[in-house]
């Protein structure tokens, strides 16, 4: 019998489209259209049922995804919707309740979550439609979902453990890396970064003002817009960190690997100023934005270099390759990826007494 790992990828989506039509009936939507929209490590589909009106996204999670975690991005999305204005996938719940079901087949190995959100419409830009004021909405919506951040308190049965400094010094960083990378010098890049953010972590502290639930893959490639309007998706890899982290993806996304020939530094500016409208930041952000660039450019080389999947591609081990001098240019300051290019913000001055004054005088 031919194992699942043995499969074509069109052999495995025509399981997953069979344990989705599975899926659908426990959220009574039996008869629904079902697209398949991709698969990478979660199998995901745009449904649409015209009896009830209902447009959705339906995700089949990875094998072995935690069903805490996904308890906790449905909590948080919920918490978001009744609390903001904020567009963002509202969670479905099945015909008994429950936040999402958990399906077994004998076609899949493992049995498999899968979690139903209320489609967010809008379409994912190009690097050509990435103008200021889209860019100024997007540091708006990080700054609104980092405000929310703030007093926002999971169930006690659903605490998020701190990947704090203690834990990131406590942590084998090099697990993976170490499998991947063979030269010396790469691999001490990555132990500059993990020091580098560790310093960092210390210095700013750990109260909700500077760190809580974050999105954690705040980039193009998970917020989409719709006119003028933004909308966010993909709060899968929510986790305890801090804001300037998450604002840090955000403009490690903007630099020319992924913008063509589009000038970054007026958009990573309108994200700042966006941002800075809404919370403010910290004397000397530009530094602690660098610092925790390199530690994002350590998460995804150690991501992509565990994933037997992420390095059946050329391009992934091209980017693979690249992440040491990342790591090295944005902690040495130098020129990296059009960071250099990011003109001087001339920050907005906020009413005495507001949130983002306090935040400016941390």
């Amino acid at each position: 019998m031919v194992g699942f790992s043995d499969l074509t990828d069109e052999e495995r989506i025509e399981r997953f489209e069979r344990l989705a039509r599975v899926a659908l009936c426990r959220f009574g939507l039996a008869g629904a259209a079902l697209t398949h929209r991709s698969y990478t490590e979660n199998v995901l589909y745009e449904v649409w049922d015209e009896t009830s009106g209902i447009h959705a996204s339906l995700r089949i999670c990875r094998a072995g995804w935690e069903q805490s975690a996904l308890r906790r991005e449905i909590s948080w999305l919920n918490a978001l919707h009744r609390d903001t204005d904020l567009r963002l996938p509202i969670p479905i719940r099945t015909v008994d309740g429950e936040p999402f079901a958990v399906l077994r087949s004998e076609e899949i190995p493992e049995p498999r979550a899968c979690a139903l959100f209320r489609w967010v419409d809008g379409t994912f830009a190009a690097p050509k439609t990435l103008n200021v004021s889209r860019m100024r909405s997007v540091g708006r919506f990080l700054a609104v979902l980092h405000e929310h951040a703030e007093s926002f308190r999971l169930p006690p049965e659903l605490a998020i453990d701190r990947f704090d400094a203690d834990a990131l010094e406590a942590s084998d960083h090099r697990e993976n890396v170490a499998a991947y990378y063979t030269d010396g010098a790469d691999l001490a890049a990555f132990d500059e970064a993990i020091a580098a953010a560790v310093r960092l972590m210390r210095q700013l502290g750990d109260d909700s003002t500077v760190a809580g639930i974050i999105h954690g893959d705040f980039h193009q490639r998970n917020y989409i817009f719709d006119g003028e309007g933004i909308g966010v998706v993909d709060f899968e890899t929510v986790l305890w960190g801090y804001y300037l982290y998450d604002l840090a993806t955000t403009l490690s996304y903007l630099v020319p690997e992924f913008l063509s020939d589009v000038d970054p530094a007026p958009l990573r500016e309108a994200v700042l100023v966006g941002y800075e409208q809404t919370r403010g930041l910290p004397d000397a952000y530009e530094r602690m934005l660098r610092v925790f660039a390199a530690y994002r450019v350590w998460i995804m080389a150690d991501w992509s270099s565990g994933s037997p999947r992420m390095l059946e591609h050329e391009w992934a081990r091209r980017r693979l390759d690249a992440m040491p001098g990342q790591i090295r240019g944005l902690l040495e300051g130098g020129v990296t990826e059009g960071w250099d290019k990011a003109a001087a913000v001339r920050r907005p001055i906020a009413p005495p007494g507001s949130r983002a004054a306090r935040q400016s005088n941390r």
